[in-house]
């Protein structure tokens, strides 16, 4: 998945990958939560039938760094709500609520909403 790095060369990591240490590895088995690729086309954002996503509310640059280090895929959104830090997206709401005890761990105010198709 080589134009995934490319991304994240985009948003300033320097390929920088320091998941290991940092994140549990319970939940360190999908590094990609917003990116899926369908033939030549990568897609970034909330993938189809995932409605579980963990949010982050605002969009200050340290915190997207810091969830960054889990998920490099992480990114600032901004819906009628105001911005915030799209964590990812799942299918299971068990696995979006252990992402938010996680990233509330870290101090993080983090949150499962419920999105329906095109609602962000």
């Amino acid at each position: 998945m080589t134009a995934v790095i490319g991304i994240e060369l985009t948003w300033g990591l320097g390929g920088v990958a320091a998941y290991g240490d940092i994140c549990p590895s319970s939940l360190n088995s999908a590094k990609y939560l917003n990116t899926s690729e369908q033939g030549k086309v990568i897609i970034l954002g909330q993938l189809s039938g995932r409605h579980y996503v963990v949010v982050v509310p605002g969009d200050r640059e340290r915190d997207l760094q810091s969830i960054q280090q889990c998920v490099p895929d992480a990114f600032i959104s901004v819906n009628r709500f105001g911005k915030y830090i799209h964590v990812g997206s799942f299918l299971d709401y068990m696995m979006a609520k252990r992402w938010e005890k996680f990233l509330r761990s870290r101090k993080l105010d983090a949150r499962v909403v419920f999105l329906r198709e095109g609602q962000i």
